[in-house]
């Protein structure tokens, strides 16, 4: 069975925030709660570089919030989920200081909340949310192997561009969710 990921090509994003409305609505997060966030980065070169960076649970393989929770409320399912369960968690925000990748959020309960991946909708064979609202395909859901075809397309368009680029989540240090990032240091 060809697992499923999702791959985030941030070289397409265009800071529309669809896909923060459609998580916030999808999972019917209140006012100051959120699982995805959209950052703006800007370099000064010999021109401006301006890119976006959209920040959530990337569900890893190896997850350390896992490693790390001392009640045991975050799981890694055998669909490569990384779920978090809000019943269990007291709120000590181990898992939101040790994640790499900043997917933990302190909810304004005082718990932790993150990123299902829409596991209602995937339960009934939609894709998350967010992928589903991205007017420039810059958030895409599906076959792990496929996505990654994808990734190895659009990189190689991008470097024909001239850009640097590298993917992460692909190989080792394994994710569920993929990011293709421009490289703006060389």
């Amino acid at each position: 069975m060809n697992q499923h990921a999702m791959l985030v090509d941030v070289s397409r994003c265009i800071e529309c925030k669809s896909c923060i409305v459609a998580c916030k609505q999808e999972n019917g997060l209140q006012t100051g709660d959120w699982w995805l966030r959209v950052w703006r980065k800007e370099q000064l070169k010999d021109h401006l570089v301006r890119y976006y960076n959209t920040q959530s649970c990337r569900h890893c393989v190896d997850p350390v919030c896992q490693a790390v929770c001392p009640v045991g409320s975050i799981q890694r399912g055998e669909d490569g989920r990384v779920i978090q369960d809000d019943a269990k968690c007291l709120g000590c925000h181990v898992c939101v200081t040790s994640c790499p990748h900043h997917g933990m959020k302190i909810m304004t309960n005082g718990k932790v909340g993150k990123c299902t991946l829409c596991s209602h909708r995937l339960a009934r064979g939609k894709e998350p949310a967010c992928a589903g609202v991205c007017p420039t395909n810059s958030r895409i859901y599906g076959g792990r192997e496929e996505l990654l075809r994808e990734a190895s397309k659009r990189m190689e368009e991008l470097r024909m561009k001239g850009m640097h680029v590298h993917l992460e989540g692909g190989d080792k240090d394994q994710t569920m969710v993929m990011y293709l990032f421009v490289d703006t240091e060389s």
